[in-house]
């Protein structure tokens, strides 16, 4: 197997299966084994705010979509106990909310405090947008305006943002010339591969995590489904 230089991976719940379902959740203590593979691997852990250049090193970012309640109170400690860091993705409109775009299966999302609390462990809250829609179904304008009320809502509360991610990971040119027009440098998308050279940073694609994703699932997704696809 070669060396995978730069893992993205997509998370977006964090606790057990009675509490969260399966859908879009991870369980702790998977998501620890995850954590501890690329740990003793010699990795290099950054936040998604950090991938504005090429790694020379092995490198790799742990991302949590939608800022659930669950992310924070089962997740970080994950990586607090591990000394790396994460970076979760807040829709600004929601916050202390729910996740209302899932109908039925919505859950609560962190309120403010939270939020605050992760970035000063050292983690990052980054850009998931205002309210959490299709950006590809809207006019640049349109999404200039998504990206740039949740970048003005996390400073006010206090939240540094350096990188934005796209919500169910769709977005078209339009998308990254409003992201361009909104001064960020990192996109964070979805995408069935790892990030090669080539990728702009502005469309960086990220591998879905899922809750049955046991080591060996996780390699066959990283590593050996980008290669049965060519």
């Amino acid at each position: 197997m070669g060396v995978m230089k730069l893992v993205t991976l997509c998370y977006h719940k964090v606790g057990s299966e009675a509490a969260e379902g399966r859908r879009l959740n991870i369980h702790p203590t998977r998501l620890d084994s995850h954590v501890r593979f690329f740990k003793r691997r010699g990795y290099r852990f950054v936040k998604g705010g950090d991938l504005k250049s090429w790694p020379t090193e092995k490198t790799v970012c742990f991302t949590f979509d939608d800022g659930f309640i669950s992310t924070i109170e089962n997740g970080m400690p994950v990586f607090d106990r591990h000394l790396v860091p994460m970076s979760i993705y807040a829709v600004s409109s929601l916050v202390g909310k729910t996740s209302q775009w899932e109908g039925e299966l919505a859950r609560p999302l962190a309120d403010w405090d939270k939020l605050r609390e992760v970035q000063a462990a050292g983690h990052e809250i980054g850009n998931h947008t205002a309210t959490h829609p299709f950006l590809d179904k809207l006019d640049i304008d349109e999404q200039a305006a998504e990206i740039h009320a949740c970048h003005s809502a996390l400073q006010e509360n206090g939240l540094r943002t350096d990188s934005f991610c796209f919500p169910y990971g769709r977005l078209n040119d339009d998308s990254v010339k409003a992201l361009e027009s909104c001064a960020y440098k990192v996109g964070l998308a979805l995408g069935k591969r790892l990030p090669n050279e080539a990728d702009p940073f502005l469309e960086i694609p990220r591998v879905v995590v899922a809750y049955g994703d046991a080591i060996p699932l996780l390699l066959y997704k990283l590593y050996v489904r980008p290669l049965l696809k060519k």
